[in-house]
C-alpha cells in the first residue's frame, strides 16, 4: 500500500468522525444568527480559507473550535478543514438522485467560472470521479489549487445549506 493509499484511507475514515459535526453546527448557527442570505456562506468559506475566523460566531467557542480543527487537519492532511467539510456535506447525498444533481452543478458552475460563459462542462465527473475511486487527497488538492473549483464547490455548498429541510 502506498503513502497515497494510506492517506486516502485515513481521509475516508475521517468522514465518519463525528468531531467535525461541530463545524456544521458552527456554520448553521452563524448563518442563522446573522441571517445569511444567498452567497454569504461563499464569502464565509473564503474567509476561512484565509484563516480569518472572525465572522464565525463565537457562541459555544465555535470560532476557537474551527481554528483548532483547521490547524489539526492542516497538520495531519495538509488540507483546509473547510474543503473536507464541504466534501463531507456533498457525500451525505451519495447514492441519491440529489447527489447526481449536486455533482453536475459543481461541474457546471466550475465551467462557467473558468470560461466566463454558460457552456457544457468538459468534465461532468470533476467531483464524482475522485470520490468513486476514493482519491480524496487528489480531490482536495484539486479543489484547493483551482479557484474555479473551490468557488464552484463553495457555491454548491451554499445552495445545499440554504435549501436544507
Amino acid at each position: 500500500m502506498t503513502n497515497e493509499d494510506v492517506l486516502n484511507q485515513r481521509l475516508k475514515l475521517e468522514f465518519l468522525n463525528p468531531v467535525y459535526d461541530i463545524l456544521d453546527d458552527a456554520i448553521k448557527y452563524t448563518k442563522d444568527k446573522y441571517n445569511y442570505q444567498k452567497y454569504d456562506l461563499v464569502k464565509l468559506i473564503m474567509m476561512i480559507y484565509n484563516k480569518d475566523y472572525s465572522f464565525i460566531s463565537n457562541y459555544n467557542d465555535y470560532r476557537t473550535q474551527f481554528k483548532l480543527l483547521n490547524e489539526y487537519f492542516r497538520k495531519e492532511f495538509n488540507h483546509s478543514v473547510i474543503t473536507f467539510l464541504m466534501i463531507k456535506t456533498v457525500l451525505k447525498y451519495k447514492g441519491t438522485d440529489k447527489y447526481d444533481i449536486i455533482t453536475s452543478d459543481i461541474a457546471q458552475i466550475e465551467t462557467i467560472l473558468r470560461t466566463k460563459k454558460k457552456s457544457k462542462p468538459k468534465d461532468l465527473c470533476i467531483f464524482s470521479y475522485p470520490i468513486e475511486n476514493e482519491k480524496y487527497n487528489d480531490l482536495m488538492m484539486d479543489i484547493e489549487a483551482n479557484d474555479n473549483f473551490k468557488y464552484a464547490l463553495a457555491i454548491t455548498y451554499d445552495k445545499i445549506q440554504n435549501t436544507r429541510d
